[in-house]
């Protein structure tokens, strides 16, 4: 995705998003002990440490530091930067690499001009927004990506916006958007779209399109309007057509499969997170009771 050179000494890809999240990739690596040296990066890069503690040097723009990397650990690659480190033991790390065009969308959305951002680097550091952030996609990884688009995107766009605030340097004006909601109609489409396509991956681009907004205001949008994030409200209408095509007869592989579920296990879990009962309960019939309160919508 980038045109930057990088050598490094005994790094793996054990997981990948790939091209899901369109202009950001989120990979979990693994290092025996060993270096890296990336030349002039093409894109904005944060690497948050998720292993067991151990020794880090690095050398960037000419400066250096040394210290502990700690589980949790932020280091920040500008655009351009070109960066040396080294560690002592063995190192994972949830690598996110967010092209230009992805970080400009998001610095509009708050009203900054990018090109006078100036966003700067960092070394190893802690940054609880950025930390949370990435086990979430951490977690998302390990478990297949189950989520689809919708949650990464949500989730890459408010680590571009947080790059955008608190890595820029000068005077950065930010700018709020309104906050009351989508207009009826919009919302409308929105969840007309949502609807016919429930078993198709969706994009947070897609949806933001149809409300004419940046991805980073529709989602802010959207949630004042629905109460839930977009990938939250996709989940809640899933589960609730899967139950429908249940109790109407359908096998639950079958039901899973139609609404965007990449298998059984995954509707379960949602279903007994959303419902408090299991697609086996509900074809036994001691969760109609459960799914009959709901009035066959899940609620929350």
């Amino acid at each position: 995705m980038t045109t930057d050179t990088a050598r490094a000494t005994a790094l793996r890809v054990t997981r990948s998003s790939g091209d899901l999240y369109g202009g950001a990739r989120v990979a979990l690596l693994a290092a025996a002990p060993g270096s890296l040296e990336l030349e002039c990066s093409a894109a904005y890069r944060i690497a948050v440490h998720t292993g067991q503690p151990h020794q880090l040097w690095e050398w960037r723009n000419g400066q250096s530091h040394h210290g502990p990397h700690q589980r949790g650990d932020v280091v920040i690659t500008a655009l351009g930067d070109s960066r040396r480190v080294r560690w002592d033991r063995p190192t994972e790390l949830a690598a996110i690499e967010l092209t230009p065009a992805f970080v400009s969308e998001a610095a509009a959305a708050v009203g900054v001009d990018l090109r006078r951002a100036d966003i700067e680097g960092s070394f190893s550091q802690r940054d609880p927004m950025f930390e949370r952030m990435a086990f979430a996609l951490v977690g998302e990884l390990e478990q297949g990506l189950l989520s689809g688009p919708l949650f990464g995107e949500a989730l890459l766009t408010a680590m571009a916006v947080h790059l955008v605030r608190q890595y820029g340097r000068g005077r950065i004006s930010t700018r709020r958007g309104p906050r009351g909601g989508l207009a009826p109609r919009v919302l409308a489409r929105v969840i007309e779209f949502l609807h016919a396509s429930l078993a198709a991956p969706i994009a947070l681009a897609d949806l933001a399109k149809i409300a004419n907004l940046s991805a980073f205001h529709f989602g802010r949008e959207f949630r004042t309007s629905t109460g839930l994030p977009p990938h939250a409200y996709l989940i809640r209408e899933r589960v609730d057509e899967a139950v429908r095509l249940i109790l109407d007869g359908a096998r639950v592989s079958d039901a899973a499969a139609s609404v965007g579920f990449t298998s059984q296990g995954h509707l379960t879990r949602h279903m007994r997170r959303l419902l408090g009962v299991t697609p086996g309960a509900l074809v036994s019939g001691r969760g109609r009771r459960a799914a009959a309160r709901c009035g066959g919508k899940v609620r929350g």
